[in-house]
């Protein structure tokens, strides 16, 4: 009797679980499409975006920058890159035959018997800035430098006052940087800073 029950009990189960995957309407596994693993989705390839360009920009906390006085004259704003004792040779005889007045003592020594011969221009070179400001009273600072395609960008800050001098006056801005900028050419940026007191 106990085997009938049991063999009772079975069938009736198995026909409640059959009936209840009919009414489920349960549909064996189907096979993933070629190419198509498990976990993905099948969105078209996403193209990532151009990384932007590396940075560019020079550490100027490394790089020695002269300002120099020299002689007010029109159209005397000019940048020149000298990589030999001999170039700078002839950038001193042409900066020499345009100002009336003899060059400060430190810049005269700079350029006959100071730090800039052979030895430096092994392992540097010099980018010359001359510009001329209406005001005496305006200074100067470097505030940076760019690389990119064999050109620098140079940013100086024009520092003004708010009360200056009505004198014109010229000045060197000397930038000493490394051979390892394999540049052909240097494109100065001034940017007026007003500086109050």
């Amino acid at each position: 009797m106990k085997k009938f029950l049991m063999i009772v009990l079975f069938l009736v189960s198995a026909v409640s679980l059959l009936a209840a995957c009919a009414g489920n309407d349960v549909s064996p596994p189907q096979p993933e499409p070629p190419g198509h693993s498990i976990g993905t989705e099948l969105n078209p390839p996403v193209t990532a975006e151009p990384q932007p360009p590396g940075d560019t920009s020079v550490d100027i906390s490394t790089i020695k920058v002269i300002y120099s006085r020299i002689d007010w004259r029109d159209g005397m704003d000019d940048t020149t890159i000298v990589r030999s004792v001999d170039e700078l040779g002839d950038y001193y005889e042409k900066l020499k035959a345009v100002n009336i007045n003899d060059l400060d003592d430190d810049l005269t020594w700079r350029f006959n018997d100071g730090d800039y011969n052979d030895k430096f221009f092994e392992g540097q070179f010099l980018i010359m800035i001359s510009v001329a400001e209406a005001s005496g009273s305006n200074r100067h600072a470097l505030s940076s430098i760019a690389e990119e395609n064999n050109a620098l960008t140079i940013h100086i800050d024009r520092e003004v006052p708010d009360v200056g001098t009505m004198d014109m006056a010229g000045w060197l801005i000397i930038i000493e940087l490394s051979n390892s900028y394999s540049i052909t050419k240097a494109d100065v940026i001034f940017t007026n800073v007003p500086i109050s007191g």
